[in-house]
């Protein structure tokens, strides 16, 4: 469960009211791991839906990094988010390397096992995690997925012609994913 931390305000002694916070750190090793490979999940699951050209492909992986790099001004409030993505810039910092996203999207039964890290993540978060933390974190989620299916023309026809921004298979997707990440119909 998510513990209160409680504070005084600098140079007084009016006490920070109770507020439940999150941290990717109150997790253990192994959790933090789940729940940080579901934000690649939710990209792979709708690009594994519809694998398109390779250029195509690339470029929904570049759309989920930017989104995902960018987010943090986004989800300041929320303090599970915010530490995953101190996580992944200090990933970069440290030239970690990150898997190959057209290997990633690609590999034999990408989109199923995507979808069964979302569930699993939002599962363990709705146990531990504070409510609205929790939520935000599934909503983010939902967004990357979002931008992912968003990120380009679809099912073109000749040099380019025709084609969908989300076409029937990414947005089949989209709706599995907010299914595995238990968001009601409105979220979707």
């Amino acid at each position: 469960m998510s513990e209160s931390r409680r504070g005084t305000l600098s140079g007084t002694s009016v006490p920070y009211p109770e507020v439940p916070v999150t941290v990717l750190a109150d997790f253990t090793d192994e959790e933090q791991e789940l729940i940080r490979h579901a934000v690649a999940a939710a990209a792979t699951a709708v690009s594994a839906a519809s694998l398109g050209r390779k250029e195509e492909t690339v470029s929904e992986g570049f759309a989920a990094a930017e989104l995902i790099l960018k987010s943090q001004p986004g989800y300041v409030g929320n303090t599970l988010v915010t530490s995953i993505l101190v996580g992944l810039q200090l990933d970069l910092q440290a030239g970690r390397a990150f898997p190959d996203y057209l290997e990633r999207v690609s590999a034999p039964g990408a989109y199923d096992e995507a979808l069964i890290v979302l569930r699993r993540a939002s599962s363990l978060v709705g146990e531990r995690a504070d409510a609205e933390e929790a939520e935000g974190y599934r909503r983010w989620l939902l967004d990357i997925a979002r931008t992912v299916a968003e990120a380009g023309k679809e099912d073109q026809g000749f040099l380019g012609r025709g084609g969908v921004l989300v076409n029937e298979a990414e947005r089949a997707a989209l709706d599995a994913v907010a299914t595995a990440l238990d968001l009601d119909t409105e979220a979707r």
